[in-house]
């Protein structure tokens, strides 16, 4: 069985590789003995942290060449999966929906056997773009949401009802590493005790173009890089934050997740710091997604701004605090039970934040039957992962005993994918 996956973006994206180490692991799972492909224009260092092939290009490549190689990849696949992460939206930019409708529509052509899988869908305001997406979607054989929110949002579209399946995050699915031991130079870094720090800037979805905010002139400040006066009341609040967790903690690790954006603004966090010594900026990008799991799984404690640092440490069973920007984070929360402990980013803004954070971090800690609640739920996400991802293979017409593409019919292999 050849699986060729059209994953995210592995190359700078804690988050998205936390979601191909979720998604393998359930692939391995139910069809056991598959080659697996990801495609990376990392493809050594990722052939060694997830134990597949690589298909050496971009993620986003706009390569003619590259487009052409990755269709020869699925025409030898038995079937392809997309996605993971949330792919199709508008409000960052409208050019992504159209990148993604096209490379679909190409990778379609070349093996209609694509299924979607455990996407979010986010916001999207354009008529077009919402056509373009139900399109798009409607080119897989089986699409499978992370969240029912999602599902809704397609069906609205156009998307039949039939086609899509609400599911979860297939980050859920990694197994835990409680005790897992800290990579080899961390041991020496991190103590016994310590919290985790998972920060972002806040101003990096603000509303899009056409155009993607890396494209932009001027993107540093829309991003957040600088001149914000919230942006900046918000570093302050985090370093406010910090400080205390060192207090309370002893130490704290500032863990990146996007590795373009987060590792300038976590070395400015332990700057600012009052204890610079007690805080461990994890800036360096050779940790692999197990070896990220390893440090979430050691701390005391998590307070995610990201929504995936929020996902692996809950995941590990780590009380855990969630402050979210955009509905993927809020919806998370309430699937793992754990809404009792996630805010608004806004609400760092709040002259009373640092004091409810502190308060936060207290109750989470002590709060046993949460956390009982999160493992329960979590196991049956879990259940349901493999559920509906075994279901989603059956209705694309893919089983453990799938022929090979050689051996299958003409209209099988070639089509137009609609």
């Amino acid at each position: 069985m050849r699986v060729l996956v059209v994953n995210s973006d592995l190359a700078a994206n804690r988050g998205d590789r936390a979601i191909a180490a979720g998604l393998v692991t359930l692939i391995r799972d139910v069809l056991p003995g598959a080659d697996i492909t990801l495609v990376s224009q990392h493809a050594e260092r990722d052939a060694a942290w997830f134990g597949t092939e690589v298909l050496a290009q971009g993620i986003h490549s706009l390569s003619p060449l590259g487009l052409v190689r990755l269709m020869r990849a699925a025409r030898k696949a038995d079937v392809v999966l997309w996605g993971g992460g949330e792919l199709l939206k508008d409000y960052t930019n409208r050019l992504g929906v159209w990148y993604w409708a096209v490379k679909m529509r190409c990778v379609a052509w070349a093996n209609p056997r694509v299924i979607g899988v455990f996407q979010g869908i986010g916001r999207t305001e354009g008529a077009s773009s919402r056509r373009l997406i139900a399109a798009t979607v409607r080119r897989t054989r089986a699409f499978l949401t992370r969240d029912e929110q999602s599902k809704g949002l397609l069906e609205s579209w156009g998307v039949p009802p039939g086609l899509v399946t609400a599911s979860f995050d297939s980050a859920v699915y990694a197994a835990g590493v409680p005790d897992r031991e800290l990579p080899e130079g961390l041991t020496d870094l991190l103590p016994d005790r310590y919290a985790v720090v998972a920060p972002r800037r806040w101003f990096h979805y603000a509303q899009g173009g056409w155009l993607p905010h890396r494209w932009r002139r001027g993107s540093g400040t829309s991003r957040g890089g600088g001149g914000s006066r919230r942006a900046e009341l918000l570093t302050q609040r985090l370093v406010a934050a910090i400080d205390a967790l060192v207090e309370s903690h002893g130490a704290v690790a500032v863990v990146p997740m996007h590795m373009d954006e987060d590792p300038a603004y976590a070395i400015e966090l332990r700057a600012r710091a009052a204890r610079p010594d007690r805080v461990v900026a994890l800036t360096a990008d050779s940790l692999g997604p197990e070896d990220v799991r390893a440090v979430m799984a050691g701390a005391d404690v998590v307070v995610a701004l990201r929504l995936h640092a929020g996902i692996v440490a809950m995941s590990a069973g780590v009380p855990t605090l969630t402050y979210y920007y955009v509905d993927k984070g809020r919806l998370f929360a309430g699937q793992a039970g754990a809404s009792a402990y996630a805010r608004p980013i806004e609400r760092l803004l709040e002259a009373d934040a640092l004091a409810e954070l502190e308060g936060l971090v207290a109750s989470v800690e002590a709060d046993g039957a949460q956390r009982d609640e999160s493992a329960a739920r979590l196991a049956d996400m879990r259940d349901r992962l493999r559920e509906d991802f075994e279901a989603a293979l059956a209705q694309a017409g893919v089983t453990t005993a799938a022929a090979s593409p050689g051996e299958r019919g003409a209209d099988e292999t070639l089509g137009d994918g609609a």
